[in-house]
């Protein structure tokens, strides 16, 4: 599901108390596309965001500066 910044923190919040996603939220976007990109990020992407509970994976990949696409997946 598409959300801004706020949306996913509040549902975020709702299962995590670490602080680690607002990092994640507060770190600029940086296209795919960009020589940034390639440069400083050759095994991965800066966009998306992982954790995991015994029950739960939450997920969040930006989109773009303001909007992200969150997943929920049950374990």
């Amino acid at each position: 599901m598409e959300m801004n910044k706020i949306e996913a923190l509040k549902l975020y919040k709702q299962y995590f108390t670490e602080k680690d996603f607002e990092d994640f939220l507060n770190s600029p976007y940086i296209a795919e596309d960009s020589d940034d990109f390639e440069d400083y990020y050759p095994e991965g992407t800066p966009n998306l965001f992982s954790k995991e509970k015994s029950y739960l994976t939450f997920t969040a990949y930006k989109l773009n500066e303001n909007t992200l696409s969150i997943t929920l997946e049950n374990k």
